[in-house]
């Protein structure tokens, strides 16, 4: 059986942030982004369902440090046993060496602000255990670097089954919801250099590449006119 026919990718249930578990058909089963700490009993109710125990998971990989993504990393790494990695640059703000610059105040609309105080006053912290190479790396993955929403900001595109991972760099719906796709670059409001992550995310669209299946940090699975959709963001 191909990776593309015997991989599975489902939405895990907690809904500030999208996490995603894949399991490629080779033995390995991966947890990208794991949602924020207040969804910590959602998220242990859905991988328990999805039959994952201590050991079960091959990894958690993360696509950029914020709290809604990488909130309850440090409690899988020590529930599950399985290492976090991360990109390099995002591995020392989530490790407690370096502070993380300052959301709040940079010109977002109230909503966004307060979100951004949160964020601020309550950082994920996580031990890392390894970090990215860029491009082709381990599982079949490729490691695309888009810095700008974070330092560390990255995509993950799984090539064996044609899914790529986004976190918030690429959105397909707007926070919280699920229903109706929009594509989306990261918003200015949640990033440190939104004008550098849309043209690494750009650069990487035009190279329209064969991606099967979108699994953004925020909204819907997209698997419909991918190429369209990447050629409109362009």
């Amino acid at each position: 059986m191909s990776g593309r026919a015997s991989h599975r990718v489902s939405l895990q249930s907690p809904r500030i942030a999208n996490s995603w578990l894949l399991s490629d058909g080779q033995g390995h089963t991966f947890l990208v982004d794991t949602g924020h700490r207040v969804e910590r009993r959602s998220l242990a109710y859905s991988l328990r369902r999805a039959g994952i125990r201590r050991g079960g998971l091959t990894a958690v990989l993360l696509t950029h440090r914020h709290s809604d993504h990488a909130g309850n990393a440090a409690w899988l790494r020590d529930e599950l046993r399985c290492p976090v990695i991360c990109h390099a640059d995002d591995a020392v703000t989530l490790g407690g060496r370096e502070p993380a610059p300052r959301l709040a105040r940079r010109g977002a609309n109230a909503a966004y602000d307060a979100l951004c105080r949160v964020e601020d006053r309550f950082p994920a912290r996580s031990p890392v255990d390894e970090v990215y190479d860029e491009g082709s790396w381990r599982w079949g993955f490729e490691v695309i670097p888009v810095a700008g929403h974070t330092r560390g900001s990255t995509l993950l595109l799984h090539e064996p089954s044609g899914t790529l991972f986004t976190g918030d760099a690429l959105l397909s719906g707007v926070p919280v919801q699920r229903l109706v796709s929009r594509l989306s670059l990261a918003i200015p409001g949640f990033s440190e250099n939104v004008e550098a992550c849309h043209r690494a995310t750009r650069a990487f669209l035009r190279e329209q590449r064969p991606v099967q299946t979108l699994c953004a940090g925020h909204g819907p699975r997209v698997t419909r006119k991918l190429p369209e959709l990447f050629a409109a963001l362009c």
